[in-house]
């Protein structure tokens, strides 16, 4: 049994850290870890110097030079449950009577990436090299110098003439999203972020994308004169020379600080910049870190401490093809339901026919399914080994599209979509649900079943329509009296919209609500955008070609115009004519909006910061300016407070805003 478990480790070592291609979780492999210690403990007289509890697995990069590490590079021992994290860490430090500094632990985020080791000679990046076996690493010097993070040449004062300074690269959840979109041009995605960071780095040339990696610091392997500092003063002194460290390090004396700053972070990764996969504790004291010493794998003075599996296998059931607003047809994935967190999810979308064959997904197989930054379910990758020709069977690629059964075509992306526009009606549904969106019109009690009855019993043929409707046509379609009067009356009362919803509201191909703003501060007004030529967009933050041109065909179609001219009968544009706006109370301040109003509508006050030039946030940051507080404001009042931000209550925004 021991023997076997060992072999599969070893197997999922080789598909995670060679191949970069893992068949099952991270939480389902460190159980197997976890079981396979185990055993070894209970059974004295086995063999563990072979073990794979015996030694480091890191990333190997092909026809790398090895190098040797002044210090061991160790991986961390890993927990996952409180009273683990209590009696394997905490517990045994305790009858040894050390625990008496204010500031005995240091906890840090662990992040998702993949682990590196810089090696500095009077200050001079030297080598880059990967864990390795933790004791001899690839040589990737060449491609870490396009990250801008990691300086070649350390800065200050009483630089040690050797220093080997350890931390993580990774990749920002942005900067993710960016490269996904990229290699959806070659017809490959990265599955997760660390993925993405191994992937790049396998590159053997200094490719463009290697920019978008990040690096911080989370300690020293060696150094030449030991520092009498603790963890996290090494991390300042480490900060003075130019190296990148973390924002959230904190130290704690007790057992419950350490657990409130673990569940702190469970609950708000999703809000932080780049991916986490739990925190690492560690001792603050070096010398007492020294005196514990390590094992053969791992440190003795730290702990992972990981959040829960945000992944779970599930088995492929069916595959749905929807047509989008654009015609883009996008695959979603149902599978059997599985609960992640707390929440049960029985499908993810595919995002275009690319990820099916990027993943080689067939009807039938087991999946492993990953709850993106909490919120968004993703396949991540297929367990193949589960694959056999009688239990699986082929996706079937449309041909003709699912709503109105016109051809389908291919892009130069390799991307299905339906040319008839908006004489499909999903097309068409999609449109309408975007053109009364919060973000555009913001039309109050039309959703998306009525608009699909709307649609489907052709009482709407355009958006136009919509302000069209009376009492007799809605009855058409069985809605009660109650509620017709809430749709006429909304419709009747909808009579201004800003210039930038205005332009968002159009459906313009690839103007997303930030596009639409630059546009509108740029050109002013509606008249001269639609007499604008390429080189005027051009000019524009944030538009290239592609999209400059995309603007154009829209514009020069006289169609659009006819619809542009009817809309603008219907409904007034506000323009921002102030020239005084750079002037203004809100002008380039970060604003975060919480509560609930009275006086203003909460649509209305976003439309009016944002065109006196506020940017609106969702969080409470460092960065924001001014919280704007309703009634029954929650949780970020008391964070702003914590934070010293200013804040405005609604009877100070009707007096600044002369409401």
């Amino acid at each position: 049994m021991i023997n076997k478990l060992r072999q599969q480790i070893q197997y999922h070592n080789y598909r995670y850290y060679v191949l970069n291609k893992p068949e099952i979780t991270d939480y389902q492999y460190d159980q197997l870890v976890i079981k396979l210690e185990h055993l070894e403990k209970n059974i004295h007289y086995l063999n563990k110097q072979t073990s794979p509890t015996q030694y480091v697995g890191d990333i190997l990069l092909n026809n790398n030079k090895k190098i040797k590490h002044k210090v061991p590079m160790l991986s961390l021992n890993n927990t996952f449950k409180v009273k683990h994290f209590y009696k394997n860490f905490f517990a045994p430090l305790l009858p040894l009577n050390i625990m008496k500094e204010k500031n005995f632990f240091c906890c840090e985020l662990k992040f998702d990436g993949m682990a590196i080791n810089l090696l500095y000679k009077n200050g001079i990046l030297i080598h880059g090299i990967t864990r390795g076996n933790g004791y001899f690493g690839d040589n990737i010097t060449n491609n870490i110098l396009c990250i801008k993070d990691i300086p070649k040449r350390l800065q200050g004062n009483n630089i040690p003439k050797i220093i080997e300074i350890r931390g993580e690269i990774f990749i920002s959840k942005q900067n993710f999203n960016f490269l996904n979109k990229q290699y959806l041009m070659i017809n490959k995605q990265f599955a997760n972020t660390r993925s993405a960071v191994v992937g790049l780095l396998r590159l053997h040339n200094k490719n463009k994308y290697l920019k978008l990696l990040n690096f911080f610091c989370y300690g020293v392997g060696y150094i030449e004169n030991f520092l009498n500092k603790s963890h996290i003063e090494l991390l300042y002194i480490l900060k003075s020379y130019g190296i990148p460290v973390a924002q959230y390090i904190h130290t704690y004396k007790n057992f419950q600080d350490i657990i409130k700053f673990y569940r702190f972070f469970k609950r708000n990764r999703y809000k932080l910049p780049y991916h986490i996969d739990g925190i690492v504790i560690k001792i603050n004291n070096l010398y007492i870190q020294q005196k514990l010493g390590n094992s053969t794998k791992a440190p003795k003075w730290a702990i992972a401490y990981k959040f829960p599996s945000q992944e779970q296998n599930s088995i492929l059931k069916k595959v749905y093809f929807k047509v989008g607003r654009t015609g883009i047809i996008t695959p979603i994935a149902f599978f059997e339901t599985i609960k992640i967190l707390g929440v049960n999810i029985s499908y993810a979308t595919l995002y275009n026919i690319n990820e099916i064959f990027r993943l080689d997904l067939r009807i039938g197989d087991t999946i492993v399914v990953q709850r993106c930054g909490d919120v968004i379910p993703k396949i991540i990758h297929v367990i193949k080994i589960n694959r056999t020709n009688s239990n699986t069977s082929p996706i079937n690629i449309p041909v003709l599209c699912p709503s109105c059964n016109s051809k389908l075509y291919k892009n130069i992306n390799n991307i299905l979509y339906c040319s008839a526009g908006y004489k499909c009606k999903a097309q068409f549904i999609n449109y309408i649900k975007h053109f009364i969106s919060t973000e555009a019109m913001n039309i109050n009690y039309i959703g998306t079943k009525l608009i699909e009855k709307l649609v489907n019993n052709n009482l709407i043929f355009s958006a136009i329509d919509l302000f069209q409707l009376n009492k007799k046509k809605l009855l058409k379609i069985n809605i009660g009296e109650q509620n017709i009067k809430k749709i006429l009356l909304s419709l009747y009362n909808f009579k201004e919209i800003s210039f930038s919803k205005f332009l968002f509201a159009l459906g313009i191909k690839d103007i997303g609500i930030t596009t639409a703003n630059n546009i509108a501060k740029h050109f002013q007004t509606l008249e001269i955008f639609l007499s604008s030529n390429v080189a005027d967009l051009l000019k524009i933050s944030g538009i290239g070609k592609k999209t400059a041109n995309n603007i154009l065909f829209f514009i020069k179609d006289k169609n659009n115009i006819d619809y542009i001219k009817m809309l603008t009968k219907k409904i007034n544009i506000i323009y921002n004519k102030n020239n005084n706006i750079y002037n203004n109370f809100f002008y380039q301040k970060n604003v975060v909006i919480t509560g609930t109003f009275f006086i203003i509508q909460r649509s209305k006050l976003i439309d009016k910061l944002k065109l006196l030039n506020a940017n609106i946030f969702n969080y409470i940051s460092s960065n924001i300016d001014y919280l704007i507080v309703g009634t029954n404001p929650g949780k970020k009042i008391i964070q702003a407070k914590n934070n010293q931000i200013s804040i405005l209550y609604e009877k100070n925004i009707i007096k600044i805003l002369s409401l």
